[in-house]
């Protein structure tokens, strides 16, 4: 098999895995009433390991995930798909053209990949009340960046080539 075929396979092990621990836990993992974003936080790290494409189609099933599962009752089913979608596409076109992984910068990307999906849901779908959307979306945020910080060694691990793990230890 070749390596491209055995990190997209792996990659989407974890989605499953991610997928599952949301619908599983995520309620119970709420702090307050912000649950995690799992599935969001794996495909933005997996974005960075991809092409623009590859990272869009991340954010597209995630976005299926979640339009699934959670669209809120005043609409927004194509927000959610449309918000992860432009996403984890943008760090996939960052990946192609401007940096290579690092903890911190995959930090950084999921907190302003983490802050962009709610501005983008917003725009596409407002909410009514936008004082409790924002406090919402920085809870979102800081528990989406403090999860990166198991994950990104998992999906590291799992999805970077020999080259891409030597080159991610710079800081």
């Amino acid at each position: 098999m070749r390596p491209d075929s055995v990190r997209a396979l792996r990659l989407g092990l974890l989605l499953f895995l991610a997928i599952c621990a949301q619908s599983a836990f995520a309620d119970s993992l709420r702090i307050r009433s912000v649950p995690p974003d799992v599935p969001l936080v794996v495909a933005i790290i997996g974005s960075m390991y991809y092409d623009a494409d590859r990272g869009a189609f991340l954010g597209f099933i995630i976005g299926v995930f979640h339009a699934a599962f959670a669209t809120p009752s005043a609409g927004g089913f194509t927000a959610l798909i449309l918000s992860r979608l432009l996403v984890c596409f943008g760090v996939g076109w960052l990946e192609e053209r401007i940096f290579r992984d690092s903890l911190p910068l995959a930090l950084g990307m999921v907190a302003l990949g983490s802050m962009l999906v709610e501005c983008l849901f917003f725009v596409i779908a407002p909410q009514p009340d936008i004082p409790h959307w924002i406090r919402q979306t920085l809870f979102a945020t800081l528990y989406n960046t403090l999860l990166t910080l198991p994950l990104y060694f998992v999906i590291r691990r799992s999805v970077a080539s020999a080259r891409d793990a030597v080159d991610s230890l710079s800081f």
